[in-house]
């Protein structure tokens, strides 16, 4: 989310790929270590299993970028480009990356890993092994795993501690 913070302060807009209705399982970082401290204790037992891990909700893309904008305390503004679009806009990079001897930058959004990702849903399966059979209880995402992006507040980190007190774009200097 922190991508789509910086993208969407240094555009004024946040892009949602397709119509933003893919579902995603966002997972806390903190689980993640948890479950890999886990698997380094373990006794031998998990080796060789593989684990899904994602946190315990699942959203839409459009969801995470209501949260997201709602934890900046600034309104929505998103524009939704199609799949075929979005893959139009990322593939002069992607050839690029093929015909140069160089690095070249990797964009925030448009790449075609991140257009790929949501493309489709990424959430866990029914039946996969997950951070309860490892003995893990997962963090919600509101919160504590949010509470990075109050730093991006426009007016400072206390400002607009309720939502009433959200930057209206209208009233921008």
């Amino acid at each position: 989310m922190n991508r789509w913070v910086q993208f969407a302060k240094k555009y004024s807009f946040l892009p949602l790929i397709g119509d933003g209705s893919t579902k995603i399982q966002p997972v806390c970082v903190v689980d993640v270590a948890s479950a890999i401290v886990a698997a380094l204790k373990d006794d031998g037992t998990i080796m060789g299993k593989v684990y899904e891990l994602g946190g315990p909700e699942i959203f839409t893309v459009h969801e995470l970028a209501e949260l997201m904008y709602d934890m900046i305390r600034e309104w929505p503004c998103y524009v939704n480009v199609p799949l075929p679009i979005a893959k139009a806009i990322a593939m002069p990079r992607e050839v690029l990356l093929k015909e140069v001897p160089f690095p070249l930058p990797n964009p925030d959004i448009f790449n075609l890993d991140q257009i790929h990702a949501f493309a489709t849903n990424t959430d866990v399966s029914e039946n996969a092994l997950t951070f309860m059979d490892l003995g893990i209880v997962p963090h919600k995402l509101k919160g504590f795993p949010v509470e990075c992006l109050i730093q991006y507040r426009k007016g400072g980190q206390q400002f607009g501690s309720t939502v009433s007190e959200k930057i209206n774009p209208e009233y921008w200097p």
